[in-house]
């Protein structure tokens, strides 16, 4: 079964550049230029993770991690949240998100992390050890 990585950033060129990496591993990728564009592609189909940037014009990232906690139907989808901005650890650790990438980050680093989301979609329980590759994985 191919997995589904929905790639939320406003950067084209990122965007892009992530979502090409991503069809190199073979992986089904869905691009979101905006916040409102992402909810709407995760209620048609929900993906096997969200790649989501903080820093987002209109609609932050912030409102996209309040909809995504609130719907049954997405709150169980790892998301790998990624920033420039200083705010990334505290906003991640705020809405318990598996994951976060500070920006600018390698892409052998983003396939680790998303290779662990794909390979552990379910919280770690507190038996688990923490992993060298952050908060959130086992």
């Amino acid at each position: 079964m191919q997995r589904r990585i929905l790639v939320t950033e406003d950067d084209l060129a990122l965007r892009r550049a992530v979502a090409e990496y991503l069809r190199g591993e073979g992986i089904e990728r869905v691009e979101a230029e905006n916040c409102a564009t992402a909810l709407e592609a995760a209620a048609a189909k929900a993906p096997d993770v969200l790649v989501l940037d903080l820093n987002m014009p209109a609609m932050g990232g912030s409102a996209v991690l309040d909809a995504w906690t609130a719907s049954d139907g997405l709150k169980e989808v790892p998301v790998l949240l990624v920033s420039a901005g200083p705010d990334l650890a505290e906003v991640a650790q705020r809405f318990e998100v598996r994951a976060s990438l500070a920006k600018p980050f390698d892409m052998d680093v983003l396939r680790a992390v998303l290779e662990q989301l794909l390979a552990h979609p379910e919280p770690p329980t507190a038996q688990e050890e923490p992993s060298p590759f952050g908060r959130g994985f086992g």
